[in-house]
């Protein structure tokens, strides 16, 4: 029983995180924000929940919490480079350049081609 209401979780939540991505790009950030909270309500081990939760919070400039969300996924999988692109980008406008410096690169090691580390990567070396 405990197994198929878990299923029916994750289920619920990547309907919740699928929705959040549609708002989002009717650039709707408050109300993709709310989608991927009710998505994090349900699956709190997602980290591609924790990068959308991070994303939606940049977008509303609330670059601390984005921060703390970028963090949180990379704590569940600490392979996810968006969310070391993620982390970069919220350390860069908190003005802690060598820490995004740090986290762009690990997600170039990662994946040398991540096409938005690699153009934030150029800009933080432009400061």
């Amino acid at each position: 029983m405990m197994e198929k209401e878990e299923q029916f979780n994750r289920t619920q939540a990547r309907f919740w995180l699928n929705y959040s991505h549609e708002l989002s790009g009717a650039i709707r950030y408050q109300e993709a924000l709310f989608a991927s909270e009710r998505a994090l309500a349900l699956d709190r081990e997602s980290a591609e929940i924790w990068y959308a939760h991070g994303t939606y919070l940049a977008m509303l400039a609330r670059y601390g919490e984005a921060l703390a969300s970028f963090e949180q996924a990379l704590e569940l999988d600490a392979h996810f480079v968006p969310a070391w692109d993620g982390k970069a980008w919220a350390l860069s406008i908190l003005g802690r350049r060598e820490e995004a410096l740090a986290a762009v690169n690990r997600a170039l090691e990662l994946n040398p081609d991540y096409f938005d580390a690699v153009k934030r990567k150029k800009r933080l070396e432009a400061l």
